[in-house]
């Protein structure tokens, strides 16, 4: 990595750094006056500006005969157009809407606008999804419909999408695939905020996009864009909580000039006990985080490189480790909240590096991703110098894809993804829940793209083949599974219709397989089943949206049949005083629900923004008993209110958040149920200074200090509630 930094940087000293020219301006479609202040974004090579006060914009970079160029601007729909380098100067024509919601989605290999992907992918800026303030990313993802979060306290976290999890769900950045040990409960996403800029979800099986284990979705991470053409940003934040006396900075500085684009930022959290809704502290719920990331681009006429690096360090206490048969609650309650770290913790370490080159070849384009990361996992009970688990776990990765434009109307890509997954057991662990392992993934997929009349079709097939090796236990076991996806969307006026019925499929993890020992802090012997067998889904997805001048409605039905779900069931039996967990297999799960949104921002109440979701899922398996960790059902609303005149340079927005979770009991035979409950949030954002460079943000979370424990909480078994009522403030001075 060293070697190609060195190189990638001599080439960019000694090139020239004067391109050719590329030009236009952007007019309302039905006045042909100029739209100001417009933003203009090539999204083939990530470069952006912003047009002038008459609609003008221009770029001076070396660019393809062809690319994709991007414009959006407040009140006009976004435009999303393939241009030719000899059409420059070039007039785009924009127009005016009231309400839009489409933006330019990544994570497809079509990419374009959201709404005119056959599937079905929710796009959010992640400055909206923290309109009230977020304390870490997992707890700001959970604002996007479909999406919960599975807790062990405030500093271990991760996502859940229509009652699936860990293994079923592949977290991304920047199209690199991140594997840090999700199997565990208690082992959180650990991908710090830093320098993130929009999130993409997929929801149901993306085998076919991603290989194995996307039977639940996908979150698909991508970083903040670069700055504009010849300029800098410089961005200092910093914000503080009072449930824990939790505070947070960071920076990120980036830059662009000509051929040139790079962003530097770095991140310190540390947050103390959190308060119960009772007054007193949850015992050593406290945790902190670190963060650093580098990203650089540089492009010539046919050629785009991107080097990054992140790195995210979570160290997290463990609140409720107890080895009692009878729990008290009170026994992880203190009336002092204290900071420093203590037994037991987890140190949850991610580096993640990668080197990708596309080219572009006439309309053609030859995309190259090669990554490598590193996860380490390390778990202290009862002694600081040794560690009861330790694993490190290596990934190398290889994806490539080529996109052939047979003409306007028809697209076709080819693509090849391999992983190389290396697990190793840290020497000095007191215990190996898991054995030392490689792993190996390769696959071939290819998909199709064609339009007929008004509707847009997808067709694709992909072979996978997993090998896994565990030297210590003379296990070698191979698994190949095809998989196919069909889908169509059709757009008329303000209705869309989308229909997917997709396939996917999941090998056994070697957990589910080999594991044999104490997972501390999870609280369970775990005991694994090397016969379990490969589960494979299918899953029909529905999507109904209608955009109107006002209001926009979104109907999304699903159902999944997974065969040969594998799960965990507690056994009535304790080894060294931790309750026994078998993994098994159920021959038949289904996971069914729908997902709701409505969207009300009316012409006469411009300042309002009326935003609700509904989701609900139900899992069950082949015999009518339910799944376990299946969520709660959940309306999710949100009232915007924007200021605008005098009062717009110093307050921007109000938020009013009001979430409620409904009782489920609809439980497995080992869970309890959980009651419902309401959460009112509240939050306002504003500017300071006439240039507006001070930006500030104040809130409450949890409003009525609500005592409530939800149904994915790993400390519902010592009836233990999440944080009480907290307030926030945020300061970012922006340059």
């Amino acid at each position: 990595m060293r070697t190609i930094l060195l190189v990638l940087c001599h080439c960019m000293v000694t090139c020239t750094l004067f391109g050719q020219t590329f030009s236009g301006n952007i007019i309302d479609k039905e006045t042909a006056k100029p739209v100001p202040f417009a933003r203009v974004f090539i999204s083939t090579t990530q470069v952006g500006t912003v047009a002038d006060s008459l609609g003008r914009f221009q770029f001076d970079v070396d660019l393809p005969l062809t690319f994709e160029i991007r414009v959006r601007a407040e009140f006009y729909k976004t435009v999303l157009l393939n241009v030719n380098l000899s059409s420059s100067p070039l007039t785009i024509s924009l127009e005016s809407t009231h309400l839009d919601m489409e933006d330019v989605v990544v994570s497809t290999p079509k990419g374009g606008l959201a709404g005119n992907n056959v599937f079905k992918v929710n796009k959010m800026d992640l400055n909206e999804l923290n309109l009230i303030q977020s304390s870490n990313l997992s707890e700001a993802l959970a604002n996007m419909n479909g999406v919960q979060v599975s807790s062990v306290g405030a500093g271990i976290s991760k996502p859940v999408i229509r009652g699936m999890q860990g293994l079923r769900v592949l977290n991304l950045v920047n199209g690199v695939r991140i594997n840090n040990q999700q199997w565990g409960g208690d082992h959180g996403l650990a991908i710090s905020e830093l320098g993130i800029g929009s999130v993409e979800l997929i929801k149901g099986p993306s085998s076919l996009l991603y290989g194995s284990d996307a039977l639940g979705g996908v979150i698909y991470l991508v970083d903040a864009a670069y700055p504009s053409q010849g300029k800098q940003i410089l961005s200092l934040n910093t914000q503080y909580e009072t449930v824990n006396a939790g505070s947070k900075t960071s920076f990120v500085y980036g830059a662009s000039k000509g051929k040139l684009r790079f962003m530097v930022g770095g991140l310190y959290g540390t947050y103390a006990d959190y308060q119960l809704p009772n007054g007193k502290y949850l015992k050593n719920s406290r945790y902190n985080q670190l963060g650093g990331k580098f990203a650089m681009t540089y492009n010539k006429k046919n050629w785009v490189s991107h080097l990054r690096y992140s790195y995210s360090r979570f160290q997290t206490g463990l609140p409720g480790h107890s080895h009692d048969s009878i729990i008290d609650p009170l026994k992880f309650q203190s009336n002092k909240a204290l900071r420093s770290k203590t037994l037991p913790n987890q140190l949850n370490e991610l580096n993640v590096a990668s080197f990708e080159n596309k080219f572009f070849f006439n309309q053609n384009e030859l995309q190259v991703l090669l990554s490598y990361t590193r996860n380490q996992i390390l778990e202290h009970e009862e002694k600081v110098t040794i560690p009861g688990i330790g694993m490190f776990l290596d990934n190398y990765a290889a994806n490539l894809r080529f996109t052939h434009v047979i003409n306007e109307k028809n697209k076709l890509i080819y693509g090849y993804q391999g992983l190389l997954q290396v697990n190793q057991n840290n020497t000095r662990a007191e215990e190996q829940l898991i054995p030392n392992f490689d792993q190996q993934d390769h696959g071939l997929y290819s998909i199709l793209y064609f339009k007929l009349g008004k509707t847009d079709f997808q067709l694709g097939g992909r072979l996978d083949h997993r090998t896994l090796q565990v030297a210590s236990d003379l296990l070698r076991a191979d698994y190949l599974s095809p998989n196919f996806a069909f889908g169509f969307v059709r757009k008329v006026t303000r209705h869309l219709i989308r229909l997917n019925i997709s396939t996917g499929y999941r090998a056994p993890h070697v957990s589910e397989l080999l594991s044999n020992g104490v997972h501390h802090a999870a609280l369970r012997y775990e005991i694994g089943d090397r016969n379990l067998k490969p589960e494979y889904s299918t899953q029909l997805d529905f999507d109904y949206e209608l955009e109107g001048e006002h209001l926009s409605l979104v109907v999304n039905p699903f159902y999944n049949q997974i065969f040969n779900y594998i799960s965990m069931a507690a056994q009535d039996s304790l080894i060294d005083g931790v309750p026994v967990f078998n993994y098994i297999s159920v021959k038949e799960a289904r996971l069914y629900g729908i997902d709701l949104g409505l969207h009300y921002h009316p012409h006469f109440a411009h300042f309002l923004h009326f935003e609700t979701t509904y989701s609900y899922v139900r899992g069950e398996d082949g015999n009518g008993n339910n799944l376990d960790l299946i969520p709660q059902g959940r309306i999710n609303t949100l009232f915007k209110f924007l200021f605008e005149g005098k009062a717009k340079r110093y307050i921007q927005n109000l938020a009013l958040q009001h979430e409620y979770y409904f009782d489920q009991t609809f439980v497995s035979q080992y869970e309890t149920p959980s009651q419902g409950y309401h959460l009112i949030n509240l939050g306002v954002n504003g500017e300071l200074g006439k240039k507006q460079h001070l930006l500030w943000s104040l809130g409450v979370k949890n409003l009525l200090n609500e005592s409530y424990i939800n149904h994915l909480s790993r400390l519902k078994n010592i009836n233990t509630a999440h944080p009480g009522r907290s307030l926030y403030v945020g300061l970012t001075y922006q340059l």
